[in-house]
């Protein structure tokens, strides 16, 4: 949930809430405020966040229904919402889930509360799976979200073999991370003999391989994002969760968001992704192997906490590591809190 808060004398008032698209096109708004109380919440909505004094009334409601159901008033892919009551606001806020027709793991990274009570900006930055297979309405959908850039992470060898189409307005920008590709999880399954924990080893092992071995990319995508001119972003990668969550990591860690929520972010892939439907059969394989299929198909904080543990013991922190190796300077750290933070001076 997103929440934001105003401290009074004696009490601090606070507003948690979150939007989800529903499939039939209506969103879903829930919220909690606390301490309980009663009154009426007031619901502001806009079919931009780029001003939000442009937010205007749309409805009220009792703050004990916590939820809302509202129909679209603008296009129905976006919509951002904020919510008062006594004299305090929530952030803004909106559907994280952008759902597609066939591209899996497709959402925004925005929204997020910094340690310092900064919020992320929403639509400036979204996260994917596999663009290859993205049908004419996908191709629409990016375009209506005004996507400029996409930074494509499969390796050489897949992004080859299942080539992505953009608008030609798009400009596509390749950083291969070779681990953790579909043809290495090909690879394993065909030798055998791999279970869960063998699975578990070797994902761990991978992210540190991402760490070590691709600083360069990752360099250059700080600098790409330096650049406000290359906004919005979307980060894909094949199934968008190891490399893409690694990356996401690093750039929510560098705005200031709290590693509680990092990691819930990084752990919400595998709401978005079923392995069950990935193009790997494994029925006829024997029930370890089915387990180390699922196990590489999904994430766990056991792959996340092995490779902050290995920046932290090698490097002395995430902030030492991003300064040191990939060349994140206070002037770069200023200029992404500018670009995607809220109100950031």
């Amino acid at each position: 949930m997103l929440s934001v808060f105003i401290s009074g004398c004696a009490t601090t008032v606070k507003i948690a809430s979150v939007v989800e698209k529903e499939p039939e096109g209506d969103f879903l708004l829930k919220w909690e405020v606390s301490p309980d109380r009663e009154g009426i919440i007031d619901i502001y909505s806009s079919s931009t966040d780029s001003i939000l004094e442009d937010f205007t009334p749309l409805t009220s409601a009792d703050v004990s229904d916590q939820v809302m159901r509202l129909n679209p008033t603008g296009t129905g892919l976006r919509e951002f919402f904020i919510l008062r009551i006594a004299g305090v606001q929530s952030g803004v806020v909106s559907n994280r889930v952008i759902e597609m027709d066939k591209i899996k793991n497709f959402r925004d990274i925005g929204g997020y509360f910094t340690i310092d009570n900064y919020q992320v900006r929403w639509g400036k930055m979204y996260r994917s799976a596999d663009l290859s297979s993205a049908t004419m309405q996908d191709q629409d959908k990016i375009r209506r979200l005004r996507i400029k850039t996409v930074i494509d992470f499969r390796s050489d060898k897949t992004a080859h073999r299942y080539p992505i189409l953009l608008h030609p307005s798009i400009q596509k920008v390749s950083l291969p991370l070779a681990p953790m590709d579909a043809a290495k999880l090909d690879e394993q399954v065909n030798e055998g003999n791999f279970d869960r924990s063998d699975a578990i080893r070797y994902v761990q092992d991978a992210y540190v391989d991402i760490l070590e071995n691709h600083k360069e990319q990752f360099s250059e995508l700080f600098d790409l994002l330096v650049n406000d001119s290359n906004y919005p972003v979307l980060l894909t990668g094949s199934l968008g969760k190891d490399g893409v969550g690694l990356v996401t990591y690093l750039i929510l860690h560098v705005l200031g968001v709290s590693p509680v929520v990092l990691e819930q972010d990084y752990m919400l892939s595998n709401q978005c992704i079923d392995p069950a439907k990935e193009k790997i059969d494994a029925t006829n394989l024997s029930e370890p192997m089915q387990e180390a299929v699922t196990a590489m198909l999904s994430v766990n904080r056991a792959y996340l906490n092995y490779a902050i543990d290995h920046i932290n013991k090698t490097y002395g922190s995430v902030d030492n590591y991003l300064e040191k190796e990939l060349r994140v300077t206070s002037d770069k750290r200023n200029l992404l809190r500018k670009h995607l933070l809220y109100s950031f001076k």
